[in-house]
């Protein structure tokens, strides 16, 4: 993930395919800390040693255990997107956090989800939870304002696909649409079932159920 500049506007950018779960699973608060670590690469001017203070990340992760800070740690080593194991937290100093960059190679990387760096502001003011948070990001994994051909305005996913991609209950999701149409981070079209016209060999009328489609705000954009 990075965060750019662009007309006074900061956003993040983060490979789809993680933000997915496409190639390894990432839980919500993983994808978080991977986040954070993303834009301090940024701030890094893109070299991979990061140096961070520790304390200070556990508190904007709102994490209070310093084992549960090694064991996210621990599994963003083992998915490859840091590539040193980290047991021990320093006692002076800054943690030394090095990145794997590669993840960020345009040619076996093609598609990155971009938002504005203000989520950061929704879960740091505990408008959003870590779940929120991630199902922001996949929403917009699947919207292209820039397509011409097709409308890519909206995301279509459904909820058995999004429980099934992100590891969580489709409680969960309900949850987190709540914060974030509260806050007006998306609009969603709701979509029941209609008739197809058909009729199965009972004669009974077939119906089809269409998705419910997704809108990240445009101010998020």
């Amino acid at each position: 993930m990075e965060e750019t500049a662009q007309k006074k506007k900061l956003f993040v950018k983060v490979p789809s395919h993680i933000v997915r779960n496409e190639e390894f699973n990432l839980s919500n608060d993983e994808f978080l800390m991977y986040t954070r670590l993303c834009f301090r690469y940024f701030r890094n001017y893109h070299k991979k040693e990061i140096e961070v203070d520790h304390k200070k990340l556990m508190y904007f992760l709102k994490i209070s255990d310093t084992r549960t800070f090694k064991k996210r740690l621990k599994n963003l080593y083992e998915t490859g997107l840091i590539e040193e194991k980290i047991t021990n937290l320093p006692t002076k100093g800054n943690l030394t956090i090095v990145f794997n960059d590669t993840v960020f190679d345009e040619d076996k990387h093609k598609h990155f989800t971009i938002l504005s760096a203000e989520v950061f502001s929704y879960w740091r003011n505990d408008q959003i939870d870590e779940y929120a948070f991630r199902q922001l990001f996949y929403y917009k994994s699947h919207i292209n304002k820039n397509d011409k051909e097709n409308d890519r305005s909206f995301c279509f996913v459904g909820f058995g696909t999004l429980a099934e991609r992100l590891k969580v209950s489709k409680s969960k999701i309900v949850e987190a649409n709540d914060q974030l149409k509260e806050l007006k981070l998306i609009k969603v079209i709701k979509h029941k079932l209609a008739p197809t016209g058909e009729y199965n060999e009972d004669d009974e009328a077939i119906f089809d159920r269409f998705n419910n489609h997704y809108y990240v705000a445009d101010s998020l954009h």
